[in-house]
């Protein structure tokens, strides 16, 4: 006969029992839930899900991190962000839908009451989870010449050679020149499709800034000099310049302070003053240099505004100028290498010339 068991003996088996059932079945259930969620990350739209929680939340900064795994680019947190903020203000986000981009099986479309708002990109991570990064295309591209040797961050990214589309040329601020065994040589890089103007810094370096090329797209990168010396050289040469359209100066001092063996040269001495006005009063005032940058120790770039005023007896007038001014040491005193006018430099480029009668 074999063994009896008590009843209450057999009433805790029962329970001990029952409770590994139940712990075995929390742990089945809780194992199943996380191979789902493991399984849900590794499909595509798993990505759209997260992507639209934080357009919901307004978790801006994780999509902008996100984006830069997805697609790599150099535009900023801020630009970026603006950008999603344009894009979704006013937006009832649990109306957003999505759609497969017929044209391609990685994008996806976003819509909110039929009307199209963005485009996703996907990108599977190293860890088998799906990202997804708008796709945006900025109209801003800009060519950043960098003494040759430097490395370059923008917007606090690293740039790699893949960006590089010259190496170790002519600075092209001094191209114009016959003789450039002298100027500048730089690394140079292409940026396209940028949200924003650039933030542009050198790796392990101090004292370097950067000047916005009047006359391009171009950002020089040089160190950044407060020599008063090189301001007056500025300053004073600019008026020199200044004067000859005005028939107050002469081309023989323009040729005083310049390369005269280059392009900018050349077409200052074609061009015609006869068409300014007889005066009989004429002075310069605020004449300032701004963003001298150095691009090597022997040349130098920058700004100089200034306000022109001049009349005669049926009208007096004020010109308000602005000049990007390149300068070279040639044996041992300063050059101007290239001139470019802007007067939005001016900060009183928007005020009307004033002009007034007698």
């Amino acid at each position: 006969m074999g063994k009896k068991i008590s009843v209450g003996a057999g009433i805790g088996i029962l329970a001990v029992v029952a409770a590994l059932g139940i712990g075995c079945g929390y742990f089945y259930v809780n194992n199943a839930q996380k191979q789902f969620s493991a399984a849900e990350a590794e499909m595509p739209e798993s990505a759209i899900s997260t992507y639209l929680e934080n357009v919901r939340s307004g978790d801006y900064d994780k999509i902008y991190s996100d984006s830069l795994v997805v697609a790599p680019h150099l535009n900023s947190e801020s630009d970026y962000v603006a950008k999603l903020e344009e894009i979704y203000n006013g937006v009832d986000t649990k109306s957003i839908e999505y759609a497969p981009d017929n044209s391609d099986t990685s994008k996806y479309k976003l819509y909110s009451n039929k009307k199209y708002l963005a485009t996703l990109d996907l990108v599977q991570s190293s860890d088998g989870k799906w990202l997804a990064s708008t796709e945006f295309s900025g109209d801003l591209n800009y060519t950043v010449e960098v003494p040759t040797g430097l490395s370059i961050e923008v917007n606090g990214i690293a740039v790699d050679d893949t960006y590089k589309t010259a190496t170790d040329t002519v600075a092209s601020n001094f191209t114009q020149l016959t003789d450039t065994s002298s100027a500048p040589h730089v690394d140079t890089y292409t940026f396209k499709n940028l949200l924003g103007e650039p933030s542009i810094t050198v790796v392990g370096q101090d004292g370097y800034t950067t000047l916005q090329d009047v006359l391009s797209d171009t950002i020089f990168i040089g160190k950044a000099s407060t020599d008063a010396d090189l301001a007056s050289q500025f300053t004073n040469d600019a008026v020199i310049f200044a004067s000859f359209p005005t028939r107050d100066g002469s081309l023989g001092s323009i040729a005083n302070v310049s390369i005269t063996a280059s392009d900018f040269y050349t077409r200052i001495s074609s061009l015609q003053n006869t068409w300014f006005s007889d005066h009989s009063t004429s002075q310069f005032s605020n004449v300032t240099a701004s963003n001298i940058i150095q691009q090597s120790d022997d040349t130098m770039v920058g700004y100089v505004t200034f306000d022109y005023y001049a009349a005669n007896s049926e009208v007096n007038r004020t010109w308000h100028g602005g000049y990007q001014m390149t300068f070279m040491k040639v044996n041992g005193t300063w050059k101007v290498a290239g001139l470019g006018i802007d007067n939005e430099l001016n900060p009183l480029k928007e005020a009307i010339p004033t002009t007034t009668t007698d």
